[in-house]
Order: C-alpha cells, then structure tokens, then sequence
C-alpha cells in the first residue's frame, strides 16, 4: 500500500516502485509496459516526459543480468563506456567525452549517490539494493551539481518503508574463485511514520588472475564489502527525512600484464591474454569510503522545500611499479622503482531548493548550492635516472599535492504550459569556482650510486639535493578564481497522444586546473608551470529527439540525434615522456591535461517491447562521432632539440571511444504448472573499434586502434511465479573474447635499455560461469 501521509515526492517515489515491481510479477497478464518514474529533473516523472535522453537501468535489471559492480552496467547500454586500466583509475565516459579522474581535471561524466555529486571512485565499487541508475546523456549545466559536458549517472538506493517489511539474501559463485554474497532487510520502526533498512555485501575474486613471473606472485585476488542503513522519517503530511549511510573497504592484487617480444632475446615472448607480469615489485589498490546524505521534504503553503546535506571521505592507497619490464636486470643498478600514492578526499554538499506545485501555467524551481572538497595525494617515488657523470643513480623524492576546491551555485527551473500539448522549460545556472593546488617535490635521500662512487655518497647526495624542493606551482599560481554562466533551454510537443517530440539546447563548462604530475622529472618541462596548467573548457549542445509509447503500449522506442561544439576541450594523454638533462627520456607519472577545439555528433536509440505473454526484447544502439578541429598535444614523438614532443591532432578521433555501440538483451520464460517458470535471457553487447587514446603519447609498438568485439552473457535459471525465488546458472562472455581494452606504452627504462620491447596490455574479462540463487520476502 502506498502511505497516504507521505509527500508528493515520496508518494511518487512509491509509485515509481509499485508499477516496476507490477512489471516484474505479472508483465504478460495485461501485456503493457510500465512506466519508468525518474527524478532526473529533482522532480518525479516520466522518462517519456523529459525533453532530453536519459536511460534507467532499474534494480531488477542488475539482479537479472548479475551486475555485481559499477563496470556491469556498461553491458546493459549502449553509448556508455567504464574502464578501470588499473586499481587507482577509473573512467566514465558518455557520448565520446571522457577524461582520467586521476589528471585532477574536472569530470566528464559526474556520479551522484542519492542525488549528491561523489567522485567516480565511489561508484566504481560493488553494487547492491539499489532502485535503479539514471544515465543523463549530454551537458548537465542547469539542474545537477556539476556542469559535466558529457552527462551524469545518479545512483538511487533502495528506500527504507514505514508500512511493510521487505528484503532478501542473495549468494552466487563462480569459476573465477568468485563470491557474492548480499542480504538486505528492512521493516517498519513505528508503522507509518518511521522506518528503517540495512543492507550489505561481500564479493571476492580472482580478477584477471595475472602471475608476475619475477615475482612469483601467482595468486591474485580481488576482495570487498560493504554496508548500507537508510531510514525514513514522515512526522507529518507534510514533511519527510531520509538518512542514508554507506561504508565500503576494497582491496585488490593488480599485477599489470604485458605484451611484446625483447630485442635483448633474454625476457620471455608474451602475447595479450597470457595475463604474465614482469614488474620487479607487485601494483596493489586498496580503497575505503563513506558518504552519508540527509535529504528533507516539506510541503508549505504550497511549495515543496528541499534541503540535501551530504558527506564523503575516502582513503586510496596505491602502489605501481615504473620499472615494469624487469628491464634494470640488465644493468648494475640495485634501486627501487616503485611509486607509493595516497590520497584522501572529504567533501561537504549543500543544496537548497524551492518549487511550486502543479501549478496549471508555470512551475519553476529555484535553489543554491555549495560544494567544499578537499583532496591531499602524497606520492612516495623510487626513480633511477640513466646516464650523467656517474652513469646511474636511485633516490627517492616524495611529492605533496593538495588540491582544494569549492563551487557555490544559484540556479533556477522553469517549466511553462503554453498549451495542452506545448511545453516550454528553461533553466539558469551561475557558478562561482574557487581553486587552490600546489605541487612539491622533496628529496629524501639516494637509494643507489654506483660502486665506484659509495666513498662520495654524501657529497653526492648534497650536491643533487640542491635541486629540491621543486615547487611545482608558483605563488602566484596556487589559487584561482573563476565564474560561468550555463543553462539550458527546451521545447517539447506531444505531436499524438502516443508520442512527444522534443528540442533542446544546453551548456556545459569545466574550469581551470592543472596536471597531477607527482614526479621532480617536471623541471624538465620546457615551460615550467606553464606546461601544466590548462584553460577552461565551454560546450554547447543542440539534441532534437522523439518519445514514442507505440502497438496499444506494448512497445517503446525513443530516439535523439546531438550536435555538440567544444571550446578548450579538455584532452589527457599519459605516457608522456621527456628529456631529462642528459637528454634520456623519462616518464611524466600522472600525465598532462591539453585544451583544444572539438566537435562531436551522435545518434541515439532505446527501445522495449513485450513480444509475447512469455517474451520481451530490449535494447539500445549509439553512433558517435567526434574529431578535434585544431590542436597541439603532447607526444613522444620529438622534433630534433624538442625536450617534448608536440603532436597535431587536427581531424584525429576526439577520444578513445568507440563510433557504434550497440546492447541487446531478451527473456523467454516457460510457466510450469507448479506455479514455478524456467527462463532463459540473454545479454549482447557489441562495440565498434576505437583509438588507443595512449598511442599520442606511446611509442611504435603500441597499437593506434582497438579492434571491435561483442560480448555475449547467457542465463537460465527456474523461479517462483510471484518472483520470490530464483536460481540462476549463467555465463558471461561465454565466447571467452578476448579483445585488447587498454594498451601502454613501454616504460621509459625498456626505452633506454631495449629500445621499448614490451606494453601494458588488458584485455576483456575472460568467460565466467556461476549460479546465483535469491529469496526475496
């Protein structure tokens, strides 16, 4: 039953649960879909009443399609890419914009968590009770936290009731060593006025299961948990409070494997797939978080006030090898090379709106906002630097950089019924952005001379520190202050009763910042600072598009064509090298951020239709195209005299996205006469080639494109008519594809000893086949 004390939100809310879950338990009796209720505006509606391109990927989805993660969902869309090269980096990207969370930039792509703005780290975790994920496709410059120009995922939880108890426990294996195990609960504290509910998670596997052959390291594992407790306070008709809460703890092994063949004929061939790691130390990851959100309701005189205040902190640590080749076997030199990084981040969010009610004509919406962050990465590197007077020599440097930012908004949302079936919104966003960073560089000692030289270690030491510290940032460029406007404005018509078509225009911006390059290799950089600063970035968007409810609702299909401009679009490119001052090539850990102009355009399709009582079919498809009009990024391909490289991308491919993507997914069930159904269900995923966006930076033997792949996830499990319980065997890339995803150039030590013999090199996850079973109550 739906609590009739509740707001109008929580009310809608409610409703938006009842029709999914009516559409769970009986889709073939009445043969019409659901209507999917989003709160994608900061008000509850239709997705075929938006004027803009968003797609849920509902709770029941996950569960259906075994998503145990974040990068899960990437399967279930089309259009939408998540990577996690390695334990530290995770990427976003929508509508070919992208950018690596680690370069200090701001998002491509913001994550919310119950309507509050996280980082990407957060959402790349393990997922669970959740109500469902909305994907925001294109600029977000008026009603979201951030003024990302490639969209937003929002991450709603699965609400606490004050009527019913609810809940279930859920365990799965798999042939990965894999184990996930869920349990959520939650019940009625005083009926109708407060409830409460807990939920959490272990998962464990072996992840690519790399072996490092110099090591010996054979037995990675991938290990996390988490916990969850939302409540729900409804005193009066007229106000509701939510609480919710969230902790999790991740570690993980992440030995990097590599590719290639040694010129010095003494390393072993290795192919992309043999999962063999070469590094003289292992890479490991290890990540914990909070966030906690209060989200207030109140109805008064006929407004509804809402107030979010919203918390996260969160701890990663990190360690990488540099040397990740084995290539310094080759030499005397017995130093680390290893690079140690932690960075901790806590964030306070504020928002504050005021909006009508149903009002016949104009409803509007107008709040503030405030966000305080700040993020402290300390990075401990062992280098070896090659050739100079002495011929080697290890020392270790730790660099300091904190970064702290605060935005302060004020935004207004309108929407205007110029007639029955004409609608106008427009909307406004100023932003204020403040931002203070440094980057310091001590010296903390030698780690390595030759033996020659061990009598002069002190003169040495004395000598070369006197090029510490290194300040990375001047005074005078430590803090920047900056203000955008940007905004949106749409028009929608509901041509027929059964379909709506829409136009729109929106502005995207991403401020001033500067490259994290946590290394004292940047005194090298022919510019200083300059070299790591960037400009601001500005984008408009135009998307025309249609909504369509078709065959007496039995079918959906929706569509959007884009247009997007860029103006210092913000490029990132890793694997950057330069030359020292003997003039050998050494790494820019981190890498470097770049503006230049841009242009995407796209199309984009989503359908669903229930083809019988037993069988539906879904499924999504995007085409993206983007190009840098002009631009200067740096490379390793060098001038004679250039310290760096600088390369034309003029007419390049704009990211490392793919043109065609393309999910696909069907259900066919077979009802039993013991009130039980067996199903089978199918996941498709296909997506096109792509530019290796490392190779700008890379050297010969790192490949310019990914090719194109598909992946298939098959199901077949037996369950209960009213859903109650299931079990499930399933496989997920029962082809065992094997497609490159990620590819690096070779470290600047297999540079200087074998010419570059060797890459970083992921490929897709190999084929896993488990059984979940379910109970749900």
């Amino acid at each position: 039953m739906l609590n009739t004390k509740a707001t109008p939100v929580f009310r809608k809310t409610m409703l938006a649960s009842a029709l999914s879950a009516a559409a769970m338990s009986a889709p073939a009796k009445n043969l019409v879909l659901e209507e999917v209720v989003v709160t994608a505006q900061k008000r509850s509606e239709t997705v075929q009443d938006i004027a803009a391109t968003v797609n849920v990927v509902s709770g029941q989805d996950l569960q259906k399609f075994a998503a145990f993660d974040f990068r899960a969902i990437e399967q279930q869309t089309a259009g939408l890419t998540l990577s996690s090269p390695n334990a530290r980096n995770s990427t976003i990207s929508l509508r070919g914009v992208s950018i690596d969370p680690e370069s200090g930039v701001a998002a491509a792509v913001d994550v919310y968590w119950n309507d509050a703005v996280v980082r990407p780290d957060v959402a790349f975790s393990q997922m669970y009770d959740l109500e469902r994920i909305e994907i925001l496709r294109g600029p977000q410059g008026t009603l979201q936290g951030a003024t990302s120009p490639g969209g937003a995922l929002n991450m709603i939880t699965k609400r606490a009731d004050v009527d019913e108890v609810s809940g279930y426990v859920s365990g799965s294996v798999a042939d990965n060593s894999g184990l996930n195990a869920q349990v959520a609960y939650g019940t009625p504290l005083i009926v109708g006025t407060l409830g409460i509910r807990v939920a959490g998670v272990y998962d464990a596997s072996s992840g690519a299961d790399v072996q490092n052959l110099t090591t010996g390291f054979d037995d990675q594992e991938l290990e996390a948990y988490s916990g969850r407790i939302s409540t729900i306070w409804l005193p009066t008709d007229a106000f509701e409070a939510q609480f919710i809460y969230q902790y999790l703890d991740r570690s993980a092994d992440d030995p990097k494997a590599m590719a290639g063949i040694d010129t010095l004929g003494v390393r072993p061939a290795l192919r992309p797939g043999d999962n063999k790691a070469l590094g003289k130390t292992d890479n490991y990851g290890d990540f914990d978080f909070n966030v906690a959100n209060l989200i207030m309701d109140w109805e008064v005189a006929g407004l509804q006030l809402t107030g979010i205040v919203a918390y996260q902190d969160s701890h990663k640590k990190s360690a990488t090898e540099i040397d990740r080749a084995n290539s310094l076997q080759f030499t005397e030199v017995d130093a680390p090379t290893f690079q140690q990084s932690t960075t901790d981040v806590e964030s306070w969010v504020y928002e504050f709106r005021v909006a009508s009610m149903e009002n016949e004509f104009w409803n509007y919406m107008v709040g503030l906002y405030h966000r305080d962050q700040e993020t402290s990465t300390e990075a401990l590197a062992n280098t070896v630097r090659l050739g100079g007077p002495i011929g080697a020599l290890g020392f270790e440097s730790l660099a300091t950089l904190p970064l702290d930012a605060s935005e302060f908004a004020v935004f207004t949302f309108n929407t205007l019924d110029l007639t029955d079936k004409v609608q106008l919104e427009f909307g406004l966003r100023w932003t204020d952005y403040d931002r203070s960073r440094r980057a310091d560089v001590e010296f903390e000692g030698l780690t390595y001379v030759p033996p020659a030289f061990e009598p002069l270690t002190e003169l040495i030491s004395a000598q070369f520190s006197q090029g510490f510290p290194i300040i990375g940032v001047p005074k005078d460029k430590q803090s920047a202050s900056e203000d955008a406007w940007t905004g949106s404005l749409a028009m929608r018509w509901d041509w027929r009763d059964d379909t709506n078509l829409y136009a729109s225009y929106n502005r995207g911006y991403r401020p001033t910042g500067i490259s994290i390059v946590p290394s004292p290799t940047i005194e090298f950089l022919p510019n200083g600072v300059d070299d790591l600063l960037h400009d601001e970035e500005t984008s408009d968007a135009f998307e025309i598009g249609f909504k369509s409810r078709l065959w007496d609702d039995r079918a959906s299909l929706n569509g959007a064509l884009y247009y997007q401009t860029f103006d210092g679009y913000l490029g990132f490119v890793r694997g950057t090298q330069v030359l020292d001052d003997t003039g050998s090539p050494v790494g820019l850990p981190g890498g470097l951020i770049f503006n230049g102009d841009a242009t995407i355009w796209g199309v984009e399709l989503d359908g669903r239709v229930l083809l019988t009582e037993t069988w539906d079919f879904g499924g999504s498809l995007s085409y993206n195209k983007g190009e840098w009009d002009e631009v200067s990024a740096p490379c390793n391909d060098r001038a004679p005299g250039e310290v760096l490289g600088m390369c034309d991308l003029g007419g390049e491919p704009l990211g490392g996205e793919p043109e065609w993507s393309i999910s696909l997914n069907s259900e066919y069930f077979i009802p039993l006469g013991n009130d039980t159904q067996v199903y089978v269900r199918g996941l498709f995923k296909y997506t096109d080639e792509r530019q290796n966006t490392d190779a700008s930076a890379g050297l010969g033997q790192v490949a310019q494109t990914f090719e194109s792949y598909e992946v298939l996830d098959v199901f077949l499990g037996w369950r209960s008519s009213d859903y109650s319980w299931d079990v499930s065997l399933w496989g997920k890339n029962v082809f065992d594809e094997d497609a490159v995803t990620f590819e690096q150039g070779p470290d600047q030590y297999d540079v200087a000893l074998s010419g570059g013999s060797y890459t970083q090199t992921n490929i897709l996850p190999e084929r896993v086949v488990g059984v979940t079973a379910r109970y749900s109550f």
